[in-house]
């Protein structure tokens, strides 16, 4: 029913509709053409992409270099703070070795104690020493502990209220033989048959230096310090000696009294001493031994108690050459230091 230019026109599109082998044969070059255009910019795409991941990937390795060079500088840091966190503390140590801060208190605090007590390495004379003399006589301390070169000794008689303290040096010692004639004396006592008169007069105390000689060269056959204590009535210093210390020292040192060899006054004074201000006569002297010994050298201290009743006599005494440098200073100081308490 068509012509023949109507049917060409047409059977293109029948080959279309129905498909066929002279249908695709007609498109590939086009769609190879097509498909050649479009690689070159999906090449490009993929190229654009790959950069950036290069240049992330970069990123990426050069950041962990930043932080390995900071690394070095902080470890140390952390394992210090470890090695720290990991050492024990003073409790645990504590608890290992069995003991508590308690007991290590107690320990501390006795050891301390034990060390005053006992002068360990003469602390407690150190301390002393440090401290004023008033209040280390006051607390009897400077008794049992020496305070610098001396120690505090205190007598006191078997009658009435007399009762007196000086300093010695602090190695000077007690002496035996006293102590044994006054054991003897109380034995002999209850021996009526000896007199009075045949008994003698003991001192109430007696110091000197240790063993034949002193560090001073000082010997104590001839060193020593001495304290008599006698039982008077109603005696006064100045009332039973009279005002003058020089004519009461005359009288002392005379044949009657004193020594039975010649004795030469070197000085006297009158001082006040001790809490209760009581008066002392002082005075120095030497004694002539003649060709027998050498001459001796003494300081004598007397007193009465406030109450009368004890008359009170501290006679330091020595060779006479021995009273020179700090031999001489050290008998002085124990006269000097004499007073009744």
């Amino acid at each position: 029913f068509l012509s023949r230019r109507d049917s060409m026109m047409l059977l293109p599109v029948v080959l279309l509709l129905f498909g066929g082998a002279s249908v695709t044969e007609g498109f590939p070059a086009v769609t190879a053409r097509t498909s050649l255009h479009h690689r070159p910019q999906q090449s490009s795409c993929l190229y654009v992409s790959s950069e950036e991941d290069e240049a992330t990937s970069s990123l990426t390795q050069e950041q962990p270099t930043e932080n390995t060079s900071t690394e070095p500088v902080q470890m140390p840091r952390i394992e210090n703070q470890r090695r720290s966190s990991n050492e024990p503390s003073p409790l645990d140590l504590m608890r290992a070795m069995g003991t508590s801060p308690r007991r290590v208190f107690l320990s501390v605090l006795t050891s301390t104690f034990i060390a005053f007590a006992a002068n360990f390495f003469g602390v407690t004379s150190n301390l002393l020493s440090t401290l004023p003399e008033s209040f280390a006589e006051k607390t009897g301390l400077d008794q049992f502990y020496p305070r610098g070169d001396y120690k505090r000794v205190t007598v006191r008689g078997d009658v009435g209220q007399g009762k007196c303290s000086f300093v010695i040096p602090k190695d000077w010692v007690a002496d035996t033989s006293l102590a044994l004639a006054q054991a003897q004396r109380r034995a002999k006592v209850l021996d009526y048959s000896m007199k009075p008169d045949q008994m003698g007069v003991l001192p109430d105390a007696a110091y000197g230096p240790p063993g034949k000689t002193d560090r001073q060269g000082l010997s104590n056959r001839e060193t020593n310090v001495s304290v008599i204590i006698n039982g008077v009535k109603d005696f006064t210093l100045k009332g039973t000696l009279g005002s003058d210390p020089k004519a009461a020292a005359e009288i002392l040192l005379s044949n009657k009294f004193g020594p039975r060899r010649p004795t030469t006054l070197i000085s006297s004074f009158e001082e006040i001493r001790g809490e209760n201000n009581i008066p002392i006569y002082q005075f120095e002297y030497t004694v002539d031994r003649g060709d027998r010994a050498p001459p001796l050298h003494a300081i004598s201290v007397i007193a009465g108690s406030a109450a009368g009743d004890a008359f009170v006599t501290l006679t330091v005494v020595s060779l006479d050459r021995a009273w020179t440098g700090q031999a001489d200073d050290s008998l002085r100081q124990i006269a000097k230091s004499f007073k009744l308490v």
